[in-house]
C-alpha cells in the first residue's frame, strides 16, 4: 500500500513540475547505475552476503556451533565478519 501511495504522489508531483525534474532524476539514476562506486558497493555487499550464507550453511550442517544470541548485537556482527 505504501508503494502505491508513493507512486501516486510521485506521479502527481511529476505532473505538476512538467517533467523537468523527473528527467533530471532519471538522468541522475542512470548515471549512478553506471558508476564505479555503485559497482564497488554491490560487490562488497555480495561478498558479505556470501560469507553470511556460508556461515549459516556451516551452522545448519553442524560444522559450526550456533552462536550465542544473548551477546551484544555488535559482538554478533563482529563474529559474523570474523573479527572476534
Amino acid at each position: 500500500m505504501k508503494v502505491i501511495l508513493a507512486l501516486v504522489v510521485g506521479y502527481v508531483v511529476g505532473a505538476k513540475t512538467g517533467g523537468k525534474e523527473l528527467d533530471e532524476l532519471r538522468r541522475s539514476v542512470k548515471a549512478l547505475g553506471g558508476s564505479d562506486e555503485l559497482a564497488d558497493v554491490v560487490s562488497a555487499a555480495r561478498i558479505q552476503l556470501a560469507r553470511a550464507l556460508r556461515e549459516v550453511a556451516e551452522i545448519v550442517g553442524g560444522a559450526r556451533p550456533v552462536p550465542d544470541t544473548s551477546a551484544d548485537l555488535v559482538e554478533q556482527v563482529r563474529h559474523l565478519v570474523g573479527q572476534d
